[in-house]
């Protein structure tokens, strides 16, 4: 598995000098070296040996939910979600993993705001020729979003890379 910081010093738990300003940077939590820690424990199952082939990009806990990203080139739904569920034992909270490699926007926003229903994503372009997403979902599924609405927004905005709007119907 690629990850940021050196498998030795994650395993471990002694971090060498450049993985110590990569925490001290801020590009790099705790929360992202706990993660990357009980991956490289279940790397070696032999249910989760596509792991060797990913790549760790980042997690986030939103609420009660660690949102964990990835860029794994060959898995299927029902494999993450046997992952999620055995990194729950591993965390202690409940896991989220998100597959970046070739995952449109609507994708992801669905990924991460289950069991919400997503009515539609719609691209809005600005004047000064930026852009934002619109997610549209209804009313009552608001208290399904896993977090407030605002963290969640930041949350989409961070993984998608430009600003997220979630707008209720």
């Amino acid at each position: 598995m690629r990850i940021p910081l050196d498998q030795l010093c994650v395993k471990s738990g002694v971090l060498c000098p450049r993985c110590e300003s990569l925490v001290k940077s801020g590009s790099v939590t705790e929360l992202d070296i706990e993660v990357m820690r009980a991956l490289l424990k279940a790397e070696s199952a032999p249910d989760f040996r596509f792991l060797r082939d990913s790549g760790y990009i980042r997690s986030v806990k939103l609420g009660s939910i660690v949102v964990i990203q990835l860029d794994v080139p060959n898995a299927d739904s029902r494999t993450l979600l046997k992952l999620a569920k055995h990194l729950e034992s591993e965390l202690s909270s409940r896991v989220r993993i998100v597959n970046a490699k070739n995952i449109s926007a609507r994708d992801l926003v669905r990924s991460v705001i289950q069991p919400a229903r997503v009515l539609g994503v719609n691209t809005l372009w600005l004047p000064d020729g930026s852009m934002e997403y619109v997610v549209r979902i209804p009313k009552s599924d608001l208290r399904y979003l896993p977090a407030p609405q605002e963290e969640v927004e930041s949350l989409l905005s961070m993984m998608v890379g430009t600003n997220v709007r979630i707008r209720v119907i």
